[in-house]
């Protein structure tokens, strides 16, 4: 079960700051027709374009860390998304469809952080195969530390 939470708080980070991020970059409010220009609350559409990039790459940083790391990112992810709903919720204007977008996207990203903030300790993480030299103990029978120390580890 603890492999699908993690699947799930991918799934649905990334597109909860997919929805925020496209959403972000259309207009919130229809377009006048008589007028032919669209109001558009552009400081919170930028500040919600933002706030989406953190809760897409945050998505992604999840994935690749480990337990400290991804409650940090998932804690990052949900204020970013609360943030986001800020924007939305007090923008001015009517609701049009990419602002609904944008809130929803808002909402995903708030699930997918806070579960990652709670559960991401409890997950599985990456292999310690493409960590640095000295960050893992070094085996004894490793043959390149058998090279090191003057052995030929072939006899």
């Amino acid at each position: 079960m603890r492999r699908h939470q993690l699947a799930i708080a991918l799934v649905v980070g990334l597109v909860g700051g997919a929805l925020v991020t496209l959403g972000s970059r259309r207009p919130w409010q229809p377009v006048d027709l008589v007028a032919g220009v669209g109001t558009t609350p552009q400081a919170q559409e930028s500040v919600a374009g933002s706030l989406g990039a953190v809760i897409l790459l945050g998505a992604l940083v999840v994935g690749v860390t480990r337990a400290v790391g991804r409650r940090v990112t998932g804690a990052v992810v949900a204020l970013a998304a609360v943030g986001v709903l800020a924007a939305v919720l007090t923008a001015d204007g009517g609701w049009a469809g990419w602002r609904g977008a944008v809130l929803a996207g808002a909402v995903l990203g708030l699930g997918s952080g806070a579960l990652a903030a709670l559960r991401g300790h409890q997950w599985a993480s990456m292999g310690g195969k493409y960590d640095a030299p000295g960050s893992r103990p070094a085996h004894e029978s490793d043959p390149w530390r058998a090279l090191d120390r003057g052995e030929d580890p072939t006899v």
